[in-house]
């Protein structure tokens, strides 16, 4: 590649085993792209933010030692889980039997959590155990369960009783389970104190008896650090399913609130915990496992590629590793999720009595997990990691949402923390990566006014749309503006300085707010309209006209397709992409699209059509336009061409029907930028059947061409050679005219009816 690749697509994997729901998607793949282009074996990098196993996996995989790092030991635990050589299996079961087996009075911890939920089968009245209970949060009481019947085929579903009722309400609210897990999360008069009363609500005086009772139990059990992580990991998920913030009936999505529903799910604690068991057991079985270094100094001392996990507040980030150490840092960005952060410091507070634990604390007394939070933690994280890096070593932020509001805060956060734009890449389908460098601090830095920012961001917003020559996406267009911002005469850092030094005047706008504004009033400005969904420069914006973005990706695959004979599929995307970067960033759609219309597969691989050679391709052209003049001449039209066009069947003085052969699927040039076509004329493409699926995304992601397109017909070339080999008079060639669409239905072939026969 001639440049450096700053955007890599990956493919976006949805989150999977614990905690999945509240859990970002990442771009697989994409890492170890990175990875790859900036750092040598053996070499450090550093996940900031760790969600989870993906990032340290490839990282590690690709022969680098992986240091992540997060203030979540809720997200530690799901990365080391999936991570880590897992015990035995058999082991791991022999451990949850001792647990499910220990005492409770006397009786078995496991008897005893099944007896809270003993109940009536709604059907035959026998004796069962509920797997859930629904209860109406008004009246406080169960109204709907599922039982476990050994008489009746399978669980059965009906309405509780009296008896149903009382046993919920047996255990008192305030009783020693509450305490003890109140107790675990602060101590008395923490400030703190309210919100892990009002967190404590979650969960049903019966369940929060269970889980504390198990918790208690486990912290007992002797046992390898390998089971009892992953019995935390058992535990954790019976934590959050085991709340009450589940309406029954409905799909398990993230909570957007800690208010209870209207109605909720109270399911068995006990029958949580052994399917979270199964369930772990089968993931693991799955895993590939990943050496770990079990402290820092093991792995600095060491190049084996391994992984370390680290605990730390953002401020604190500096000061895990030495100097200069770190040839790369990769951070996707935490979420303002308040739901999600409170939750982690419940869980953590319950299952870690550590002062890393007690860390998270701050985050149970924050109601609010607003945008200017984030970049605040942001900043003070990527400021803090700034001298751990190497000499030219870079920062990529990637996350796979492409999102506004999380642009702007890690443009704002990376200016903030003294860090230089190298290059950026968005789109909706496949989200953010922004490359940037260390650089030297502003010094004094004077505030930008309003209207600096706003004919910034309205330059920024134009040359975006100039550039890519077609509708583009709010998102793209938004993120072009703070990307370019991020190096715009050093504005958003000004602004971000000048606001912490108080350097603005008094009730004067400063830092993101300012820049906020003037965002907004430069997008405000002619040509540009805030809240559409697709933006384009008017007619007439005085610049000549550029081919849409779709089609010089094509252009750009083709070209590439022919630098060598065979490539795979991932270097040809990261090779399109290594020229298409900032606001030319692809959909990855389109590049596959434009891929599979130029390529064909053997083992593996992929090579240009045979068809597609310039000299056959040429051949092919010239081959057909004959057709065209051969076919118009004997419809009894006369044949003419020029004017922009390839062939012209006249009648009279006037033009009838206008062709182009294209051997490509671009629509810009014709149907945009083309020749006039006169009053009454036909004009139509004749393009390669192999091109239809890429001319039908082209028509329908652009509105202008989609608008254009409706006075053209689209021609496949096998469909001319049909139509010439038919006997037709003018009335049956305008009637099969149309009979080969863009894009067929798979597997549905339209036949031409010539004649009365198929």
């Amino acid at each position: 590649m001639d440049r450096p690749l700053w955007f890599v697509p990956g493919r976006s994997t949805p989150p999977q085993g614990l905690l999945a729901r509240y859990r970002p998607p990442q771009p697989a793949g994409a890492v170890a792209v990175y990875v790859e282009q900036s750092t040598r074996p053996g070499d450090i990098v550093l996940v900031l933010f760790c969600h989870g196993p993906l990032f340290l996996r490839e990282i590690v995989q690709a022969g680098r030692r992986a240091v992540g790092v997060s203030v979540n030991l809720v997200n530690l635990l799901i990365a080391n889980l999936g991570l880590e050589q897992p015990p035995d299996p058999t082991a791991l079961k022999a451990a949850f039997t001792r647990l499910a087996d220990s005492p409770k009075g006397d009786t078995l911890l496991h008897r005893h959590i099944l007896s809270l939920y003993r109940t009536r089968c709604p059907t035959c009245q026998g004796e069962g155990i509920a797997e859930w209970f629904a209860w109406e949060r008004d009246d406080h009481a169960p109204y709907a369960k599922r039982v476990r019947c050994s008489r009746c085929q399978g669980a059965q579903r009906g309405e509780v009783d009296q008896a149903d009722i009382d046993a919920a309400r047996r255990i008192p609210a305030h009783g020693l389970a509450y305490h003890n897990a109140l107790r675990r999360l602060v101590p008395e008069g923490h400030p703190a104190h309210e919100r892990a009363v009002e967190l404590l609500e979650l969960y049903t005086p019966r369940n929060l008896s269970a889980l504390m009772d198990i918790l208690q139990r486990l912290e007992g059990l002797e046992a390898e650090p390998a089971i009892q992580a992953a019995l935390r990991g058992v535990l954790l998920e019976a934590f959050d399913r085991g709340s009450s913030l589940d309406p029954p009936d409905e799909a398990r999505h993230r909570p957007r609130s800690l208010r209870l529903p209207a109605r909720y799910l109270e399911r068995n604690v006990w029958l949580l915990m052994e399917e979270g068991l199964e369930h772990l057991l089968a993931e693991q079985a799955a895993m590939t496992p990943i050496r770990r270094a079990h402290t820092l100094s093991a792995l600095l001392s060491d190049p084996t590629p391994a992984y370390a996990l680290l605990p730390s507040i953002a401020r604190r980030v500096g000061e895990l590793l030495p100097p200069g150490s770190v040839s790369l840092i990769l951070a996707d960005p935490p979420r303002p999720d308040a739901v999600y952060w409170a939750l982690c410091a419940l869980w953590a507070g319950w299952l870690w009595d550590t002062p890393a634990a007690q860390a998270m604390r701050p985050l149970l007394r924050r109601r609010r997990f607003d945008w200017s939070w984030h970049q605040e933690v942001l900043q003070q994280a990527l400021a803090g990691a700034s001298v751990l890096l190497a000499p030219d070593a870079a920062l990529v932020l990637l996350f796979a949402d492409a999102d506004s509001d999380m642009v702007e805060s890690a443009c704002l956060a990376a200016s903030g923390a003294g860090y230089d734009l190298l290059g950026w890449g968005v789109t909706p389908g496949e989200g953010v990566r922004l490359a940037l460098r260390a650089a030297q601090p502003l010094s004094a830095p004077s505030p930008p006014t309003v209207d600096e920012v706003a004919q910034a961001a309205a330059s920024l917003a134009r040359s975006c749309l100039r550039q890519r020559g077609e509708p583009t996406p709010w998102a793209i267009l938004h993120a072009a503006v703070y990307a370019g911002l991020c190096g715009s005469r050093g504005l958003l850092a000004r602004a971000v300085a000048a606001a912490e030094e108080e350097t603005s005047p008094p009730q004067a706008l400063s830092g993101p707010a300012l820049v906020a504004e003037g965002v907004r009033r430069g997008l405000g400005q002619p040509g540009l309209v805030p809240g559409a969904p697709l933006h384009e420069l008017p007619a007439g914006a005085g610049e000549p006209p550029v081919e849409p973005l779709a089609d010089r990706v094509e252009e750009v695959v083709w070209r590439t397709m022919r630098q060598r004979p065979s490539w795979t599929l991932d270097e040809l995307t990261l090779a399109v992409y290594a020229a298409l970067d900032g606001p030319l960033t692809p959909p990855l759609a389109l590049v596959l699209l434009c891929i599979d219309s130029y390529s064909g597969k053997e083992e593996g691989e992929r090579r240009l059509r045979a068809e597609d050679d310039p000299s056959r391709r040429g051949s092919e052209l010239r081959a057909l336009r004959r057709d065209l003049r051969t076919l118009g001449q004997r419809l009894g039209f006369e044949v003419k061409e020029g004017r922009g066009w390839d062939v012209r069947w006249r009648e009279g003085e006037q033009d009838a029907f206008l062709f182009v052969v294209s051997p490509t699927a671009a629509l810009g040039r014709y149907l945009l930028y083309g020749p006039p076509v006169p009053p009454g004329a036909r004009p139509c493409l004749v393009f390669p059947g192999g091109r239809a699926e890429l001319l039908s995304y082209k028509l329908r992601a652009d509105p202008r061409l989609s608008r254009a397109a409706a006075r053209w017909e689209f021609i496949k070339f096998r469909h001319v050679r049909r139509l010439l080999a038919e006997e037709l008079n003018r009335h049956l060639f305008e009637a099969v005219l149309g009979l080969d669409p863009v894009v067929e239905e798979q597997d549905i072939q339209i036949p031409l009816i010539l004649g009365g026969q198929a």
